[in-house]
C-alpha cells in the first residue's frame, strides 16, 4: 500500500533554496508504525528460524494469497516435495499451480502430482513436460486435470536436488467450483532461510498486544534516564495504571479495551523517549532517497544504479506534538542525494549527488566513459545547512561519495578516481582532472560491460575542492569513512592480508594524510560480513557500527564494539538489536536498520527499514527491492524504537542531529609532498629465523600483491 509509484517528471533549475516548512508526522501514523514493529519485531530472527515449523511455512501455499512471490520455501535437497491435507477423500477435478514469478521459474519445469489416501503411499498422477509457467504475472496457471481421481492427500515434488518454492496451489473436486485446498493443514519436507510462518487463518482472529513488553522496557528505559537528569515520574505512574488495568482485564476483554492499554502505555514510553537530555538539538537533518536499482555493496554507490527521487530535509520540532518538515533541495534537478555529513560547527552540509538519467543503467557498454554524461556520476556538493550557497567540489566521470569533515577542516571522502595508478600521489590525483574520463580499476570477482564494478578508495581535498589527493593506495574497495574522536580515520576494507579468502569486510583506521594504516577489529573473524559506518560513540572508548551484508545494499544490525575485549569475533560485540540476525552470515533477516548516529552507548538515531534485504541482482521490482521501506527513528538498546519520521512513498534514511560537535584533534602530517621523492626503508636479513638454509642460496623473493 505504501509502494506507490514515484512519478519523477519535472525537472528544476539549481540553486532554489528551502520551501516553508510542513507537517511530518501525524499520531495515526505513529500508532501504525508501532503495530507494524510488533509484527516484525517482536520475535528475533534467530528465535523465529529455531520455532517455525514446516507447517507454518508450508501454509503459505494454501493462504489464498497470490501475488508471484514463494508461498513456502523448502532447503535444497534431494526431491523435495510439498502436500496439503483435504481432510476427507473426494474426487478430484484439478490442481492449479501458481508458479513464483519474482526470480526463475525453471525449478518446477518437471513437477510433480501425487495422490494418497492415507499420506503414506503415494501415487504418480502427473509430471510435467519442461516448460516454463507461471501464474501471477500473466493469468495462466499450470492447470492439471486429475479426471476424477479420489484422494485425500495432494503432494507435490521435484525430482533431483533443488529447492523447491511455489506461489500458491488450489485444488478444485470434480464437481463444483471451490478450491478445497484453501486453509487446509499443510507440510512440507524441510525448511530454509527464507522459510517464513504464513498469515493463514489469522484474518478473524483478535491481535496480541504486546502491552507487558512495552510497560517493562519503559520501567527499564526510565532507570536510563533518571542518571542523566530526566524527570520521568509522570510517565512512570503512567505506565504503572496501565500495568494494574491489564491485570484487571477480564480474560474475554474486548480488543478495543486491549488496544486502548496498549496505545496508552506506548505514548507514555514515547513521551519518554523524547525527554532525553541528549536529544540537545532541535532538528535533524537526513535524506529521501530510493535505493538503488543493483543491490550490493559496491554498486549502490555507482550513479548508473542510481533511482532518482528525494533530496536534503529538516525535521523541525521533532519533540513536539507538531514536528514540521523543510526540503533542503527543492529546486535540484531530479537525482540520487547521499549519505550526508554536517561540519564541526553544525552550520554546513556535505553529500554527494548524481543526476537521475533514467536509461544510462540499460547502458550495455558503461566500461565506455563516453556513453555515460558527466553528471550521471555522484559528485561531492557543499551548502548551508539552510540550503543555501550549495557548491560542487568534485568533478570527471568518476563517483565520489560519502565525504566527511576532517579537522583541519579538509575534507576525505571515498572514489574511483584512483583508476589503474599502482602509486598515487597529487600528480595522478591531478590526471583525474587534466583527463576526465579516465579508465578504472576492477574489482576481481565483478560483473561485465554492463555492470562494470569500479574499485573506489579513500582521498581527500581541501575546503574548496583544490589540492585533491589519494590517501590509500589500496588495490580493493574502502567503505564508510568517519573520523575518530582521536583524529584517525575509521573505515571498512575488503583485504585479504594475512587471511582467508572470503567476503569480509574489516574495520581499519588510517591517519589523514594515509599514514599508519592499521586493523581496528575483525581480520579472521566470520560471524558477520561487513563492518561498516563504525563511528565513535560520544562519551566513550567504544564504536558504534553496522554489521552488513556482502552481497545487498547496505543494512543488518546494529553492533557496539568494545576494542577491550579483543579485536576478532563476537567477544567484543554487543548486539543492540538482537531481533536482527547479522545478514547473510547467519541468513537474511526480516527488517534491518542502518545509519545510526549514536548519542551514547545505549541511545542512538537509526534508519529502520519494514522490509527485507534485497538479494544482489537487477531489481527494479519495486516489491522485492522497495522504494519506501526505511524511515527515521530514536532508538536504544532496550529495544525501543521510535518513529521520527516516515514517507510513504520514498525511504528515509541518514538521520543527523544538527548541533555543533566536538572538533577531534588534528594529527601531524608526515609526508612532504614537495620535498625529495626518495624514500628510507627497512631492510630485513630473510635468513633470520630460516635455519638450515645457507647464507647466499636465496637469489629472488616473491611479492605478493593484487594489481
Amino acid at each position: 500500500m505504501k509502494l506507490r509509484a514515484v512519478f519523477l517528471t519535472c525537472f528544476l533549475s539549481l540553486g532554489t533554496l528551502a520551501m516553508a516548512a510542513e507537517p511530518a508526522v501525524g499520531p495515526e501514523q505513529i500508532e501504525a508504525d508501532w503495530l507494524l514493529q510488533d509484527e516484525l519485531r517482536g520475535v528475533p530472527d534467530g528465535s523465529a528460524a529455531d520455532s517455525l515449523t514446516r507447517e507454518a511455512d508450508a501454509a503459505g501455499g494454501v493462504d489464498g494469497v497470490i501475488d508471484g512471490t514463494w508461498g513456502f520455501h523448502t532447503e535444497i535437497e534431494d526431491d523435495p516435495w510439498w502436500q496439503v491435507d483435504l481432510g476427507e477423500r473426494i474426487e478430484l477435478g484439478r490442481v492449479a499451480l501458481y508458479n513464483r514469478c519474482d526470480a526463475t521459474g525453471s525449478r518446477n519445469r518437471r513437477i510433480k502430482v501425487l495422490l494418497s489416501d492415507d499420506g503414506k503411499d503415494f501415487r504418480q498422477a502427473y509430471q510435467h513436460d519442461g516448460t516454463d509457467f507461471w501464474g501471477h504475472s500473466d493469468g495462466k496457471p499450470l492447470e492439471v486435470d486429475l479426471a476424477g481421481r479420489r484422494a485425500r492427500f495432494v503432494r507435490l515434488q521435484l525430482p533431483g536436488r533443488n529447492y523447491f518454492h511455489l506461489d500458491e496451489v488450489q485444488v478444485y473436486p470434480a464437481a463444483g467450483a471451490e478450491n478445497v485446498a484453501l486453509g487446509k493443514p499443510a507440510t512440507q519436507s524441510s525448511l530454509s532461510q527464507w522459510s517464513k510462518a504464513s498469515p493463514a487463518g489469522a484474518a478473524g482472529h483478535d491481535r496480541v498486544y504486546q502491552t507487558d513488553r512495552v510497560v517493562a522496557r519503559g520501567m527499564k528505559l526510565a532507570e536510563k534516564l533518571r542518571p542523566l537528569g530526566a524527570n520521568v515520574d509522570d510517565q512512570v505512574r503512567e505506565l504503572e495504571r496501565v500495568q494494574a488495568r491489564l491485570a484487571q482485564l477480564p480474560e474475554g476483554a474486548l480488543a478495543d479495551q486491549r488496544q486502548a492499554l496498549y496505545f496508552q502505555a506506548r505514548w507514555a514510553v514515547r513521551r519518554m523517549a523524547l525527554s532525553n537530555p541528549l536529544l540537545d538539538f532541535d532538528a535533524i537533518l537526513f535524506t529521501k532517497r530510493i535505493p538503488p536499482g543493483f543491490p550490493h555493496m559496491s554498486d549502490e554507490y555507482y550513479g548508473w544504479w542510481s533511482r532518482g527521487g528525494g533530496g536534503l530535509y529538516l525535521l523541525e520540532g521533532f519533540k513536539t506534538e507538531e514536528p514540521r518538515l523543510r526540503s533542503l533541495t527543492e529546486g535540484w534537478e531530479v537525482g540520487s542525494f547521499i549519505r550526508p555529513d554536517l561540519s564541526f560547527d553544525g552550520t554546513r552540509v556535505l553529500f554527494a549527488y548524481a543526476k537521475y538519467y533514467p536509461e544510462v543503467h540499460r547502458i550495455g557498454d558503461k566500461v565506455n566513459k563516453d556513453n555515460l554524461p558527466e553528471d550521471a556520476f555522484y559528485q561531492v556538493y557543499e551548502m548551508a545547512v539552510d540550503g543555501s550557497g550549495f557548491r560542487r567540489l568534485t568533478h570527471g566521470k568518476y563517483d565520489s561519495f560519502d565525504p566527511r569533515y576532517l579537522p583541519n577542516g579538509d575534507i576525505v571522502f571515498l572514489s574511483t578516481r584512483k583508476g589503474r595508478s599502482v602509486q598515487v600521489t597529487p600528480c595522478t590525483a591531478q590526471a583525474t582532472l587534466d583527463v576526465p574520463d579516465m579508465p578504472d580499476s576492477y574489482v576481481r570477482c565483478g560483473g561485465d560491460n554492463r555492470r562494470p564494478v569500479a574499485v573506489f578508495t579513500l582521498h581527500r581535498m581541501r575546503p574548496d575542492g583544490t589540492g585533491l589527493l589519494p590517501i590509500s593506495a589500496f588495490e580493493n574497495f574502502e567503505w564508510t569513512p568517519f573520523v575518530a574522536s582521536d583524529g584517525r580515520i575509521l573505515y571498512a576494507r575488503w583485504d585479504y592480508i594475512d587471511r582467508f579468502n572470503q567476503s569480509f569486510m574489516s574495520l581499519w583506521s588510517k591517519n589523514p594524510d594515509g599514514t599508519n594504516p592499521q586493523l581496528v577489529y575483525g581480520n579472521y573473524t566470520k560471524v558477520l560480513d561487513c563492518v561498516f559506518e563504525a563511528q565513535p560513540v560520544p562519551g566513550s572508548q567504544k564504536l558504534m557500527f553496522t554489521a552488513s551484508a556482502h552481497h545487498s545494499n547496505l543494512g543488518g544490525s546494529i553492533v557496539l564494539l568494545d576494542r577491550t575485549r579483543g579485536t576478532e569475533g563476537e567477544g567484543p560485540l554487543r548486539r543492540l538489536t538482537p531481533e536482527v540476525r547479522f545478514p547473510e552470515s547467519e541468513g537474511w533477516p526480516r527488517h534491518y536498520y542502518l545509519n545510526p548516529h549514536p548519542l551514547s552507548e545505549d541511545f542512538f538515531l537509526v534508519a529502520w527499514s519494514d522490509a527485507p534485504l534485497p538479494r544482489h541482482r537487477m531489481l527494479m521490482d519495486p516489491k522485492r527491492n522497495p522504494i519506501a521501506s526505511m524511515g527515521v527513528y530514536l532508538a536504544d538498546s532496550l529495544g525501543n524504537l521510535e518513529l521520527l519520521y516516515r514517507d510513504p512513498d520514498i525511504s528515509s534514511l541518514t538521520p543527523l542531529p544538527v548541533r555543533p560537535r566536538p572538533r577531534p584533534p588534528v594529527i601531524a602530517e608526515l609526508p612532504q609532498w614537495d620535498g625529495p621523492q626518495e624514500g628510507r626503508y627497512l631492510l630485513q636479513d630473510v635468513y633470520r629465523g630460516m635455519d638450515g638454509v645457507p647464507r647466499g642460496t636465496i637469489r629472488s623473493l616473491r611479492v605478493v600483491a593484487v594489481p
